[in-house]
């Protein structure tokens, strides 16, 4: 599949700002699964771009100094998609466990391991994860990881409401188990939480989702799901928010322990604290 990707953001602000200082996590990966065959970055007023590569994905910074009254970033990307069957490289039903006991595991892949501030792992998210965890285990009927991250995903699809505008970007994961609704940023902080409790690697993946008529919902804005360690050492995508293992409709755009590492646009400025903010995205699929 090759999609066309235009991501809109515009602040506007209430007075002049000045010293504006932004990074952009927008340009979607290459890897096995995606290509991305163009990409096109925008900002009015304009600026020099810079850009950095961290393990995650691309990284494009730019400042503005003098005064301004609004900011737009544009990006446009075209990107081909090609993992049509999302299920080919799973194994289903190999006790696979004695992978995630090696004590390498933690030295090479502690931080998708470890608690973050938006993912912490004090007494009461444990107690919520190793019950859902529990909970999910019941469903399968082998000891396989996949087979578990499968249910799992079923599970927090099922238990969990997607209601847009009931969380925010700082709304706390323990807000999250107790009212059990939020948005994708929440299905997949929930998920790590629940991988991580069990010892499986688990990292959060920012990019945009193709939804065309096939009923899948995501924000306005980007999506968010979860990618796990698989025993074959790669990293396999689920999504709670839809209840799927990753196919060829999800385009990645950045990867990280959780939002923080991942935010599409962040920045800050002198000025006003209040401002007008308008994100649009469009993802549209084009037939070559």
């Amino acid at each position: 599949m090759i999609y066309r990707i235009c991501h809109s953001t515009e602040y506007r602000y209430p007075g002049l700002v000045r010293n504006s200082h932004n990074e952009l996590r927008l340009k979607p990966l290459s890897d096995l699964w995606q290509t991305c065959r163009r990409f096109e970055l925008r900002v009015e007023p304009e600026a020099r771009l810079f850009s950095y590569e961290l393990p995650g994905g691309a990284v494009h910074h730019f400042s503005h100094r003098l005064p301004h009254h609004s900011l737009r970033i544009v990006a446009e990307s075209e990107v081909e998609s090609c993992k049509n069957n999302p299920f080919s490289h799973l194994d289903l039903i190999t006790d696979d466990s004695p992978f995630y006991l090696q004590p390498s595991l933690y030295n090479n892949f502690c931080e998708y391991l470890d608690p973050t501030e938006r993912v912490p792992n004090h007494r009461y998210i444990q107690l919520e994860c190793e019950q859902i965890a529990a909970s999910a285990r019941q469903e399968v009927l082998s000891c396989s990881t996949a087979a578990f991250l499968v249910a799992l995903t079923k599970l927090l699809h099922r238990e969990f409401r997607y209601e847009p505008g009931s969380t925010h970007v700082h709304t706390k994961i323990e807000e999250i188990f107790i009212y059990r609704r939020g948005v994708c940023q929440d299905f997949a902080q929930v998920m790590l939480a629940v991988c991580r409790s069990q010892g499986i690697p688990a990292r959060y993946v920012s990019g945009y989702l193709y939804t065309g008529h096939n009923g899948l919902v995501s924000n306005d804005a980007t999506h968010a799901w979860v990618e796990c360690l698989l025993p074959d050492g790669s990293w396999h995508g689920f999504d709670p928010t839809n209840d799927m293992v990753v196919n060829d409709a999800y385009i990645r755009t950045h990867t990280g322990r959780d939002y923080s590492d991942v935010a599409p646009v962040r920045g800050l400025y002198q000025g006003p604290p209040a401002s007008k903010l308008d994100v649009v995205v469009t993802v549209e699929r084009i037939d070559e």
